[in-house]
């Protein structure tokens, strides 16, 4: 039996345990359970399921569906046919009315006291029963101010060469997992010209609606006509042109087959799209070479391209995509990937291109990927591989969203029908908000930075470089935008990086503390009220049993307190010192300046180039790290390689940030030895199955193969999670990989054939393999699943008693029950159908229970005519349930229903319910 592929959010470690419920014994009604609306919510000792039926409420957008309470994120669900699932740990006494249903910021069910718009708590502010955020709450925060230097040499600024455009449409490919082809369409910008093989930059869109018709859009595949496929490959033209002018050759291409069918991968779809990427290259290989098929204007290209300088531009999930084809490099590719431009990417398997030079775009306003979760590439990048100098910058865009870096995602300029992914009015973020900017104006600074990137990535020219590597400089081509950037890697040494046991000493009024991101194992959190949406400290939807990040938390409340780092590395040769400093809310603007002390017992205070400022808080709360640079002395004023230590001094009368980390850096390029292709690559297979002969506990093991020559230790992190429980298990943990190493074997502990797993709900049973590289490797598939085949007959659902009735104020009850206990929990769903006679109406029903079962209440209604539908759950490990339909006081007597259970799951045959109203 093969499992589909999936993770729960909101993993804490705990032993693996049988299934929630004594097996075979039945389970009173709705025991331990509550419903709110469509949301259920279902307790037991070891924590709390939570199942959504959706309908169409979900928005076919990059983020996933997240379930909140009490302002805290739980994580995100996973979708078994129309319904979303998410196991809590921990968690025993969440009730249905604290849940709300979220997703690319947008309410979509519950309260929207529960939810939260930009803030990110923790699971254990939920449990402690805390409100955990201050999303709603505006404070008077100063404007961010643009850097005051403009660079001399202006990359957004149009290049003298003329452009040539033609579209592409090759027959389409299967993609392994998705029943429909993926179309292989694009579209080339190309100078005309220039002399010359010219470095190449590949665009990729990323998730959105495929079909529009009549202004309505779809998430279909294919599009049925009249609907026309979504143009999304083409929202970036402005982008090709500039570069085109420039000397690049540049394509762009369409993903919507991914989009309509991608809903079913764990992944995301990220290594479908990373696979169309390659397929696409290849073309260009042909292409180059004068070989392939293809429209004439495909001969322009024959010894036009450098394939060996490749960039690729990578938008939402399609930013996650890009990422997944530069790991999958391998011996022979007749292309090489030598930089990424990610604009507000999706990083769900927390995965580094080792030695690829990225940058990162991160929307402030970003109403979709709204947790700004592409940071992470910046920030794991920092240490991935020894020998690894290839720079990853964060530009942080203010007033910024999601959709408007794309031409077909933005009202007013879309063909197909477009919105703002920021909805309400928000004063920071909201349409009309002073702040925000302009499709326009967001285009001009998304198309400045990407070009920066293929200039500094893609040739020799470092003209470009001071606006991705935390120079406090801005672009004037970038217009009225505020970016502020930081980097990590290229040329930096490492001088201050937090973690248990660094030691500091604060004095005269200052304090300081080694703290954790997120604050879930146990230790001082970085923020201690888990109010704030931090982009470094990921929530539960990426939790880990791993080490968290970890930061230096300080404080002042006077003027001259300081923190000192002791044991400070050599400096010598590096011209600043950067600091990535989150500025955590507060009065004032902190001020610090920088003391080094030296062997000889010489010091001196360095100055910032410019200030970290506070970021704006409110319905958008970003926690994000600012770069404070200083420019180190001349030698003859100390000495460099024998610095002691490092203090910082307040110079304001009071502040609180915390420490990412400190770094020396050099304005120049460091060659770097490690990439892809010479450290581990591990890819974990999507399913492992084993056969359960014996009741009880039993071992199994998930081989990983490892690819790759390499010459340093790896180690990579492994969590084992059970779906059934939402937790990690204790087989979770990091595993080093030597050199000459084949595989890795992870060791999995199960419970035996006691009881059948049902292939049909896969999702809910089994355990997730999940990989995360920590050093020295990279990842492609980092997600599998081991799953048991039952030697249990597999049980059938039937319903005793179909004939059910009642009186007015009454239920009309049908018990259901099942043969043999199932590992996961059963829907049991039946619909009303058409009735002879006087029918019971939607005006007899309490309007409690109808109301989330109807798309508009109409009294008269019969049940049919509206598709009133009954459900019920049989947890894991019991046999029955009840049907239920509540009677109002006021129920007319002598109507009836009727209502099917369908031929599907447990029900071999249809089952025929019918209910009366007894006088």
């Amino acid at each position: 039996m093969t499992i589909a592929l999936g993770t729960s959010g909101g993993i804490a470690a705990a032993s693996p345990v049988p299934v929630a419920a004594p097996l075979g014994q039945s389970v009173a009604h709705d025991a331990g359970a509550t419903t709110h609306g469509r949301v259920r919510v279902a307790t037991d000792e070891y924590g709390s399921t939570i199942t959504w039926r959706y309908e169409d409420d979900l928005p076919l957008g990059d983020a996933r569906p997240e379930f909140f309470a009490h302002g805290a994120s739980l994580g995100a669900p996973t979708k078994v046919g129309s319904v979303m699932r998410l196991r809590v740990s921990g968690v025993t006494d969440l009730h249905a009315s604290d849940v709300a249903v979220m997703a690319s910021g947008r309410l979509l069910d519950g309260p929207a006291s529960a939810g939260a718009a930009g803030a990110r708590a923790s699971v254990g502010s939920v449990a402690a029963g805390s409100a955990g955020s201050t999303a709603g709450a505006k404070t008077a925060t100063p404007a961010v101010k643009a850097p005051a230097k403009v660079l001399s040499t202006d990359p957004g600024k149009p290049g003298k060469l003329k452009t040539k455009s033609f579209s592409y449409k090759l027959p389409s490919v299967k993609v392994q997992g998705y029943g429909a082809k993926v179309e292989m369409k694009g579209h080339v910008v190309m100078p005309v010209g220039a002399r010359g093989e010219r470095p190449v930059v590949v665009f990729l869109h990323g998730r959105h609606a495929t079909c529009y018709a009549k202004g309505e859009v779809t998430g279909d595949w294919p599009c049925v006509a009249p609907a026309k496929a979504i143009p999304s490959h083409l929202g970036y033209v402005y982008a090709q042109k500039l570069l085109a002018s420039q000397g690049y050759v540049t394509v762009s291409i369409s993903a919507n087959g991914i989009n309509g069918q991608d809903w079913q991968d764990a992944d995301g779809g990220a290594k479908a799209r990373g696979e169309l990427v390659r397929r696409h290259l290849d073309v260009l290989a042909d292409w180059q070479v004068g070989k392939g098929s293809g429209p004439a204007e495909r001969k322009k290209l024959k010894g036009a391209m450098n394939l060996r300088k490749v960039m690729t531009v990578g938008h939402s999930r399609g930013g996650e995509g890009v990422v997944r084809a530069a790991i999958k490099a391998k011996a022979g590719d007749r292309f090489t990937i030598k930089g990424q431009v990610l604009v507000a990417p999706t990083d769900f398997g927390r995965q580094v291109a080792v030695g690829i030079p990225t940058t990162v775009l991160l929307p402030f306003c970003d109403g979709d990927v709204s947790d700004l979760q592409g940071q992470l590439y910046v920030d794991q990048g920092a240490h991935i591989a020894a020998g690894d100098r290839s720079q990853k910058s964060s530009v942080m865009v203010m007033g910024a969203n999601h959709n408007f870096f794309n031409t077909e995602w933005t009202p007013g300029v879309a063909k197909a029908p477009a919105d703002d992914d920021v909805w309400g009015d928000d004063p920071l973020c909201g349409k009309d908000a002073k702040t925000r900017l302009s499709g326009k104006q967001q285009r001009a600074v998304g198309a400045t930075y990407i070009a920066a990137a293929a200039k500094t990535y893609l040739t020799s020219n470092r003209s470009a470089a001071p606006l991705l590597d935390g120079t406090p400089v801005r672009a004037r081509s970038a217009g009225k935008a505020v970016t502020l950037v930081h980097a990590t890697g290229g040329n930096r040494r490492s001088i201050v990086r937090p973690k248990p046991g660094t030691t500091v000493k604060a004095t005269k009024g200052a304090k300081a503390v080694v703290c954790e991101g997120g604050g879930r194992s146990g230790g001082q959190a970085c923020d201690k009220t888990q109010s704030l949406s931090s982009p470094h400290w990921p929530s539960p939807v990426f939790d880990t049993t791993a080490d968290p990040v970890h930061g230096v938390l300080i404080s002042w409340n006077k003027v001259g307190g300081r923190v000192t780092f002791p044991d400070v590395p050599n400096l010598a040769g590096k011209k600043y010192l950067d600091l990535r400093l989150v500025v955590m809310p507060g009065r004032g603007t902190p001020d610090l300046s920088v003391v080094l002390k030296d062997a000889k017992g010489r010091t001196v205070t360095l100055r910032p180039e410019a200030d970290a400022q506070r970021l704006p808080s409110g319905a958008w709360n970003h926690a994000w790290a600012q770069n404070v640079r200083y420019r180190l002395p001349a030698s003859s004023k100390i000495d460099l390689a024998t610095v002691e230590n490092l203090t910082l001094k307040a110079r304001s009368a009071s502040g609180k940030v915390v420490l990412l980390d400190a770094t020396g850096w050099k304005a120049r390029p460091a060659r770097t030895t490690a990439n892809v292709r010479n450290v581990a690559f591990l890819d974990v297979p999507a399913s492992t199955v084993v056969t359960a002969t014996d009741d009880g506990e039993q071992t199994a093991k998930v081989r990983i193969p490892v690819r790759n020559s390499f010459a340093s230790t790896a180690k990579v992190w492994i969590d084992v999670i059970d779906q059934q429980r939402g937790t990690a298990s204790a087989d979770s943990g990091l595993h080093t990989i030597r050199p000459g190493q084949k595989y890795v074997d992870v060791s999995v502990t199960y419970f035996g054939d006691d009881a059948y797993v049902d292939e049909e709900q896969g999702y809910l049973s089994g355990y997730s393999v999940v990989a995360t590289a920590k050093r020295n490797a990279v990842v492609d598939g980092y997600v599998g699943m081991l799953s048991t085949r039952s030697t249990t007959p597999r049980p059938t659902l039937t319903v005793a008693q179909t004939d059910a009735t009642a009186a007015p104020g009454g239920s009309l009850t049908w018990k259901a029950q099942l043969s043999g206990p199932v590992s996961q929990e059963t829907y049991v769903v039946a619909h009303a159908k058409p009735v002879t006679g006087t029918p019971i109406r939607v005006g007899d029903l309490v309007p409690t229970w109808v109301m989330p079962r109807v798309w508009f209440y109409d009294a008269s209604a019969p049940l049919a005519d509206l598709d009133v539908y009954v459900e019920a759950v049989i947890p894991a490990g019991a046999l029955t349930t009840v049907l239920e339909i509540p009677l109002r006081r006021t129920a007319k007597s002598g109507g009836t229903t009727r209502l099917e259970l369908p031929q599907e799951g447990f029900v071999t045959a249809p089952i025929t319910l019918t209910g009366k109203i007894t006088g």
